[in-house]
């Protein structure tokens, strides 16, 4: 799949023969993760960058930003547009489950729960958030409210991540002509049973 941004117009990508424009609204991607996995964060965010995504992690936020930071993330996680990658990794778990050691911990800590109240709200659907496994983390390390969701792995669900962000399913279904035909033929009974 490739992926090219002009500027001020949409994102296009061309997949199989197929085109998908991106409004520039749906372009925000909002990045929550764990410490142990901060040295995968430039490489995948240079990788969003590269395929027309804005993707937005508070290390990469300039310092007056950093002053306000709970106002910044409310910014990201109330905006229905923004898609929202949950990086899990084994401290990511430990993290949103245990007791608070640090203040990126906090963080980790409080957009998890401000994920998980709107998922609620939503009536238990996921509608924006993506769970994408880093290392070694594997299925138990994803939040129990996100179990039933599709779960991703980085990097080998590339593609697949990148279709979710865009919105869009893995295969073209097959179009349905506008008026269907339906022919009623009367069964004949035979009198052999």
């Amino acid at each position: 799949m490739t992926l090219s941004s002009a500027a001020g117009d949409a994102s296009v990508s061309h997949q199989r023969g197929r085109t998908i424009s991106l409004p520039d609204e749906s372009r925000n991607v909002f990045i929550t993760y764990s410490t142990d996995i901060s040295s995968e964060m430039v490489p995948f965010s240079d990788f969003l960058t590269k395929k027309g995504f804005r993707p937005a992690i508070d290390i990469f936020d300039n310092p007056i930003r950093r002053l306000d930071i709970n106002k910044w993330k409310d910014g990201y996680l109330k905006d229905p547009s923004t898609m929202i990658i949950i990086a899990i990794s084994p401290k990511y778990k430990a993290d949103i489950e245990g007791s608070v050691v640090d203040s990126h911990a906090l963080h980790t800590k409080y957009i998890h729960s401000m994920m998980q109240n709107e998922f609620i709200q939503q009536g238990s659907l996921n509608f924006r958030f993506i769970p994408l496994l880093f290392l070694n983390a594997s299925q138990k390390h994803v939040p129990s409210w996100l179990q039933n969701t599709r779960v991703y792995r980085w990097p080998r669900d590339t593609e697949d991540v990148l279709l979710r962000l865009l919105k869009e399913e893995r295969y073209i279904p097959p179009p349905v002509p506008p008026e269907l035909t339906l022919v009623i033929r009367p069964v004949t009974l035979t009198a052999t049973l």
